[in-house]
């Protein structure tokens, strides 16, 4: 999801690989659908996967790809074969529509494209309902780890180590996080606990509560009794969000 700490994420597992010995090359743009400066992926379809395996073949280690689209059928298939692994960053929805309007407004003064549609909640509801469905894609696949944002951006060392153990890597977690924090760029906003609780109206707070009660209740409230085993983390017959259009 955006604003939830997957550039964090990416960074962190970037860094793990390189760190422990794996080089991370930057794809080509046949094989993410994007030409960006690090390995972003726009919406892959058959023909970025083929180019992706190839890719990987050549250089015949895994490489971390960031991605906020969900999955295609040939997406799943890869990951069904165990060609790849999943972390799926999803964070508190208050927190995530009050950084989407602060990015909003940055846009529209700048006059930049991004998050330039969002302009209240009921706007960053539409988005967020939206964004929960792509995330319960990944959820329901196998070898999904899902990242809380509370827990990547407040307690840090203990997700590196999550991290650092489902890519089977036997490096300190610490090293790692400090290298990442040093080194690379990792685009948290205000890294503020509980901002919606001074930004947001308790009215307001408790309609997010009402609309994702599921999301809550699955994700945040019970998270540390996940499946961890492999698994998929949600049977297909959960939705987390209503759609609103």
């Amino acid at each position: 999801m955006t604003k939830s700490g997957s550039t964090f994420a990416f960074e962190l597992a970037r860094s793990a690989l390189e760190l422990s010995g794996y080089p991370q090359p930057l794809l080509p743009e046949a094989a993410t659908g994007t030409k960006r400066k690090i390995n972003f992926a726009g919406h892959l379809n058959d023909e970025n996967i083929d180019a992706l395996s190839e890719a990987l073949c050549e250089i015949g280690h895994p490489v971390v790809v960031k991605t906020h689209t969900r999955p295609d059928p040939s997406v799943i298939a890869m990951i069904d074969r165990g060609e790849a692994i999943i972390q799926a960053c999803y964070r508190d929805p208050r927190e995530m529509a009050l950084s989407m309007i602060d990015h909003g407004n940055r846009s529209r003064a700048a006059g930049k494209p991004a998050f330039a549609n969002i302009e209240t909640l009921d706007d960053a509801m539409r988005d967020i309902s939206s964004q929960i469905d792509s995330l319960t894609q990944w959820l329901y696949r196998p070898n999904c780890q899902p990242v809380y944002y509370e827990d990547l951006a407040f307690r840090s060392l203990g997700t590196t180590r999550r991290i650092l153990a489902q890519l089977q890597l036997d490096i300190p977690a610490g090293k790692v996080l400090n290298y990442v924090l040093k080194n690379r760029f990792i685009q948290l906003n205000l890294g503020k606990k509980k901002r919606f609780q001074e930004h947001m109206s308790e009215s307001d707070q408790q309609m997010f509560r009402r609309t994702y009660h599921l999301f809550y209740r699955h994700l945040i409230r019970h998270r540390k009794s996940l499946p961890d085993e492999g698994g998929p983390i949600l049977p297909q017959s959960v939705v987390l969000a209503p759609s609103r259009g």
